[in-house]
């Protein structure tokens, strides 16, 4: 899952994503509790936003600055990958309406 993760990651930075973001993980062919547990928790994900993203910021440069984190499982990664619409952000309270966390 790390790989798979890690190989979406560059192919977005090195351009190949289109203007919206991938597919949802969360389909009618994932039970819901899964996609629950993929969804990161609010207030660290907040956190991790004002404290390791530089802003502005587009959709990119935020992915890559949670997927060299820690702080997060690959499922949460992942979920970001899934939820964070292309654009440019000016702020984490930017990021954040558009996760709708």
């Amino acid at each position: 899952m790390k790989t798979a993760f890690l190989v979406a990651l560059v192919a977005c930075l090195s351009g190949a994503c289109s203007g919206n973001p991938p597919p949802d993980a969360c389909n009618a062919a994932s039970t819901a509790s899964t996609c629950a547990e993929a969804r990161p928790d609010r207030t660290q994900a907040v956190a991790h936003l004002k404290e390791h993203v530089s802003y502005p910021a587009t959709r990119s440069e935020v992915l890559a600055a949670c997927a060299s984190t820690k702080e997060f499982s690959d499922a949460e990664k992942q979920w970001f990958i899934d939820h964070l619409p292309e654009g440019k952000y000016t702020s984490a309270d930017d990021v954040v309406q558009a996760l709708k966390l």
